[in-house]
């Protein structure tokens, strides 16, 4: 829901400034909304290049499966796709090994050191859906690929 402040900036009479005011407020509120998108979308950015190295390649080829990431509340899906070693935004070509569901707050924590992933499934905030093994693996890989992957 709206913040308190939303509702009040919404509520101010009508005239050209309070209009300006809240255009600049809207403007704000978008841009902080696509900030988290922006970010997942430079680290996958970030992540497929790092799969193209020869350390990436080489880290890719340990687990050799499809990974999926699916972002509820933005409705974002990101493919980190060992086999080719790639990772993009859109569906994977082929049937996952594995899929991760949570929100993409979530994820940049992950991503940014800042929480325990076994915890965060533990609390039910990750979602996963196949192959636990190879879900268990991951780590391993992103963490040969951390040098290049930081944002």
């Amino acid at each position: 829901p709206p913040s308190p402040l939303f509702h009040c900036v919404l509520r101010v009479p009508q005239n050209r400034l309070c209009q300006h005011l809240k255009l600049q407020f809207l403007y704000f509120i978008a841009h902080i909304h696509n900030f988290s998108t922006k970010m997942a979308d430079a680290l996958f950015s970030k992540m497929s290049a790092a799969l193209s190295t020869p350390a990436g390649q080489q880290a890719a080829k340990k687990i050799n499966e499809v990974i999926v990431y699916e972002f509820p509340d933005t409705g974002a899906v990101y493919v980190m796709d060992l086999k080719a070693g790639k990772a993009y935004k859109g569906k994977p070509d082929g049937e996952p090994a594995c899929s991760f569901k949570m929100d993409e707050k979530v994820f940049l924590e992950l991503a940014g050191g800042k929480a325990d992933p076994m915890g965060l499934f533990m609390e039910g905030k990750i979602e996963l859906d196949g192959d636990t093994d190879v879900a268990m693996k991951i780590g391993k890989v992103l963490k040969a690929l951390e040098k290049e992957i930081k944002l």
